[in-house]
């Protein structure tokens, strides 16, 4: 099940960075051989790629492979780095669950805001940003669990081997 879910947000954040690439493609396009511009894409553009930041965000937390550099932890023994990216991992749930609510806040507070051309409201795009910041919430929980439970069953072998 869990793997079906981050199929799927993997899908909704590959989908939303291929729509603006296609976006800013097909606007450079209309540009250049019209002398003409889709209405609104920058303003699309704008909402697909935090959607799709947002989305890929929930992934990254829970694979815990986003890019970064770990000195410490590369030198750290195995209980050692358990602890980093335990600690790391609930650092970055106690940003993304509050994120999370104030995207939502921001939804329900938005009132009549639209596009400038086509005036498409912008709730729509800020309400599946906030899907995939609650996803990303989630799904940092889940990796805390997953490294917590995953910690104990090391002990509990550990235990077990000094004890057998």
């Amino acid at each position: 099940m869990l793997d079906k879910i981050l199929a799927f947000t993997e899908s909704v954040a590959a989908l939303f960075l291929l729509l603006v690439a296609a976006l800013t493609f097909s606007n450079v396009c209309v540009r250049y051989l019209f002398d003409a511009q889709i209405p609104d894409w920058f303003d699309f553009s704008k909402q697909f790629q935090a959607i799709a930041i947002l989305w890929g965000i929930a992934l990254t937390t829970y694979r815990g492979s986003h890019i970064c550099v770990d000195i410490l932890w590369e030198h750290s023994n195995r209980v050692w780095k358990r602890r980093i990216d335990l600690f790391a991992t609930a650092t970055t749930l106690a940003l993304l669950a509050p994120m999370a609510w104030m995207i939502w806040v921001m939804v329900a507070n938005m009132g009549t805001e639209a596009t400038s051309d086509l005036r498409v409201p912008l709730r729509y795009f800020y309400a599946v940003a906030a899907l995939g910041a609650v996803a990303a919430a989630i799904l940092a929980a889940k990796r805390i669990l997953r490294l917590y439970a995953d910690s104990a069953a090391r002990a509990d072998d550990a235990a077990g081997s000094a004890n057998g």
